[in-house]
């Protein structure tokens, strides 16, 4: 062919042709088509020739042995791609649970490092939400980024360099809906994203529903109101199932899309394609799409890597939706993690003294925040101007919802004042230590909270350096050994979640020990024998008494019996968020109206309350 073509291209020479003729220039373009053509084939033979030199001696001649070893080797090829992609698995899984635990660590680290406000404004069931079902989410989208996000676009990145050596020209040609494809998955994109995070945020309020649920389990059980928590359970549900659909439905869209697109894009640069080598052309229109004219060996290779490339696309497509649900997770927990507290401690903060002199409240006013601005809740303290002199034991007493717990919750920062201070020993409590505030105030709550854990281990949480002897003193001051002798494990006896093992009595006195060991100069308690029947009333009063020398003891109580009267230096009466009485017992029945009011009406147990 090369021989014939080379006498055409002489005779046409002979003739007096030109280059330039089309005649002629046809013949060149033959000449240089089949000229090329030998190349190739030269080149094929040469590899030939070393695959027969160095390769053959080793394949055996016998069809069944070649087709063993074949075997073989599609086993062995196997194993290895097996073991790299088990490696993978286990190097990214181990990565992203190591990442995961790390967020997770350091997410509990802040919100502890958040103030009482900020954590009831939250709820259980948000943080639940964030650690659990959000974090989870999070470890998907590492997995993702660590497997086939970074395995898929390599292999398209490589397919791309190859179409792009084969065909630069109709590669870009190809390439030309990418930034339709980017301007779709960018919409697509931001509204997958708004849809997983209120599908999250419907989740919170599933595990605030559980949780809920869960905690008044015995009263649900006693108002048989089992039908009204499945219903909104059933409620929440449905909220989380129409958000998830409309996720799926999002991401349902995107495969299709992709596949689409892609097509269409493979489609642009194979129409073209082909027409150039049917024709054995290099242009159309004028628009040169190929150096050279393409045979189909060629073009076959250009599609291939062309399909090559649309394949980890669409792995792609289908592994977006996890991506944008692990993005939202990521908003919602580092949105979290970058919460600032309101109570704020500040920078180079003066240490605190043991008290020792007074706390005095000055022009105190403080009213709960509410999510709604537009709403504004009543002030739950109004101009409280007070002065507590160290060493008092001081009774708190009023109806309820004056004011009581709140007015003691501003002493260890657990809120802030909306207006006026706080000072303890005439050091406003805003510039001290937050560490050295608490170190030096004890608390004995309503609501008695214990750990899953021993007595001891219980005890022990007031002060966690205290020896062995130093929690059994406390445990015997506070008449926790009472009856925890009668035990079989003593103090190493569990209490059961919450301490639903022992009376609210025998938590009391285990909170008590608990403050007792920690030897505050400050001990607060609210409502202390609240849960306690008279025994454990008369033993924690008669601790109370043993351990409230050279300490400020403040108390909310209802009931005023004789042997707390006995104890206290001091009463401070409360209404509707403001002092009205303080005194003296004798001197708040003569003055206080309110005060002989509540002390003389009937309590439940018969005594008088106040």
């Amino acid at each position: 062919d090369i021989v014939a073509a080379n006498v055409q291209i002489a005779e046409l020479t002979s003739d007096g042709l030109e280059e330039h003729d089309p005649d002629m220039v046809s013949a060149l373009a033959e000449h240089v088509r089949l000229e090329t053509k030998r190349q190739d084939e030269s080149k094929s033979l040469l590899r030939w020739q070393w695959t027969k030199c160095y390769v053959m001696p080793w394949i055996p001649r016998n069809p069944f042995h070649t087709f063993a070893i074949v075997v073989a080797l599609l086993l062995l090829t196997t194993l290895l791609k097996g073991f790299f992609i088990y490696l993978q698995d286990v190097l990214v899984g181990s990565v992203a649970e190591s990442a995961v635990m790390r967020v997770r660590k350091r997410l509990l680290r802040r919100v502890l490092r958040l103030d009482l406000e900020t954590l009831s404004a939250q709820g259980t069931g948000e943080l639940m939400s964030r650690f659990t079902y959000d974090t989870e989410q999070l470890a998907g989208g590492i997995t993702l980024l660590g497997g086939r996000l970074i395995r898929e676009p390599l292999k398209c990145l490589a397919c791309a360099v190859l179409a792009l050596v084969i065909n630069w020209r109709l590669t870009l040609l190809s390439l030309f809906f990418v930034p339709i494809l980017a301007a779709f998955f960018l919409r697509f994109g931001k509204t997958l994203k708004r849809a997983s995070k209120k599908m999250m945020e419907s989740m919170s309020r599933i595990y605030k529903v559980l949780e809920e649920t869960f905690e008044a389990r015995k009263i649900v059980i006693a108002f048989g109101s089992s039908r009204r928590h499945r219903d909104q359970f059933q409620n929440e549900y449905q909220r989380y199932f129409d958000k998830a659909l409309q996720v799926v439905r999002t991401d349902a869209l995107a495969k299709p899309s992709m596949e689409m697109l892609g097509l269409v894009a493979l489609f642009v640069a194979m129409l073209p394609g082909a027409y150039l080598v049917i024709r054995a052309k290099t242009s159309i229109y004028g628009i040169r799409l190929a150096a050279d004219v393409m045979d189909s060996a060629q073009l076959g290779t250009l599609y291939a890597m062309l399909a090559g490339m649309l394949d980890p696309c669409r792995k792609l497509s289908t592994t977006y939706s996890r991506i944008k649900r692990s993005a939202a997770a990521a908003d919602r927990v580092f949105a979290l993690m970058d919460m600032k507290p309101k109570v704020r401690e500040v920078e180079n903060a003066a240490p605190l003294a043991r008290h020792k002199e007074s706390i005095e409240f000055r022009d105190v006013k403080f009213r709960y925040p509410v999510s709604n601005e537009s709403l504004e809740r009543p002030a739950a303290l109004s101009q409280i101007n007070l002065k507590i002199e160290a060493r008092q034991v001081v009774a708190i007493v009023g109806p309820n919802g004056c004011g009581k717990s709140t007015l003691l919750n501003l002493i260890p920062r657990f809120y802030d004042p909306t207006e006026g201070e706080l000072r303890i020993d005439d050091t406003p409590i805003p510039q001290v230590s937050l560490n050295d505030l608490r170190e030096q105030i004890g608390i004995v709550t309503q609501d008695t909270m214990l750990f899953d854990d021993t007595i001891a281990g219980n005890i022990l949480y007031g002060r966690p350096t205290a020896s062995r002897e130093e929690v059994e003193e406390a445990a015997r001051r506070a008449y926790v050994t009472q009856f925890s002798q009668s035990l079989p494990q003593g103090l190493a006896t569990r209490v059961g979640e919450k301490g639903k093992d022992f009376s609210g009595g025998q938590r009391q006195r285990i909170a008590l020990a608990r403050a007792i060991l920690r030897d505050p100069a400050i001990l607060i308690l609210d409502e202390a024998t609240s849960a306690a029947d008279a025994e454990s009333e008369s033993l924690i009063l008669r601790a109370l008494k043993d351990f409230s020398a050279g300490r400020t003891v403040l108390i909310i109580t209802h009931s005023m019996s004789p042997a707390l009267l006995a104890l206290i230096d001091r009463i401070v009466v409360m209404d509707d968020s403001r002092i009205v009485g303080d005194g003296t017992h004798e001197q708040l029945l003569k003055e206080c109206p309110l005060y002989d009011r509540l002390y003389h009406a009937p309590s439940r147990d018969g005594r008088a309350a106040a």
